[in-house]
C-alpha cells in the first residue's frame, strides 16, 4: 500500500515527537521574543520616577555600611514598578512590586541584553510582587512581560526599564 505524502509528513513529525520533543515552553518562549522584538521602538520605555538612597538598619556604622538599599521607581502610562536593591550580610537582593497587580513574567538581563539573552526569570506574584534574591550584579534592566488573563480586558505591551546599577 503505497503511502500519500500527508501520511509520510505525519510518520515523521510523530517519530521527531518521540526522539526529539520540543521543550515545554519553546512556544511561550518564542511568543515572549517575538512580543519584545525592537522594544526600544515599537514599545513604551519606562521612565525613571524617583530614585532614594538611603541606609537601613539602625545598629551602627558597621551595619549601616552592610545593609545599604536603593529604592527606584520607573513609570509608564499603565503600569509603575517600584524596584528595592539591598545588601545584607554582604549578599545583594533585588524586591519589586508592580502596580496595577497583573500576572506578569519579570526578566532580568545585562543593559545591553536583548530579552533572547536574559540570564534570570520570575514570576509575579498575585500582589503584584517579584524578587531576585541573587540577581546579576552591574548595568542591568528589567523586562515586564504581561501575561495572558482571564478577562476580557485589552492585553499590556511589554516593558523594559532604561538600565540601573546592581
Amino acid at each position: 500500500m503505497k503511502q500519500t505524502d500527508e501520511q509520510l509528513l505525519d510518520a515523521i513529525a510523530m517519530l521527531y515527537a518521540q526522539i526529539d520533543p520540543a521543550p515545554a515552553d519553546l512556544a511561550d518562549g518564542v511568543l515572549a521574543r517575538l512580543a519584545v522584538e525592537g522594544l526600544e521602538s515599537e514599545y513604551e520605555l519606562l521612565v525613571l520616577v524617583d530614585r532614594v538612597d538611603h541606609v537601613a538598619g539602625t545598629r551602627g556604622a558597621a551595619a549601616a555600611q552592610d545593609e545599604a538599599t536603593v529604592a527606584l521607581e520607573f513609570a509608564g502610562t499603565s503600569l509603575r514598578v517600584l524596584v528595592r536593591i539591598s545588601t545584607v550580610d554582604g549578599r545583594r537582593r533585588l524586591d519589586g512590586w508592580v502596580v496595577p497587580a497583573i500576572p506578569l513574567q519579570v526578566f532580568l538581563g545585562s543593559h545591553d541584553d536583548a530579552l533572547a539573552g536574559h540570564h534570570r526569570s520570575v514570576e509575579a506574584h498575585e500582589d503584584g510582587r517579584f524578587e531576585f534574591s541573587e540577581p546579576l550584579t552591574g548595568q542591568v534592566r528589567l523586562w515586564l512581560v504581561p501575561q495572558a488573563s482571564d478577562d476580557d480586558s485589552a492585553p499590556l505591551a511589554p516593558f523594559v526599564t532604561p538600565p540601573f546599577l546592581v
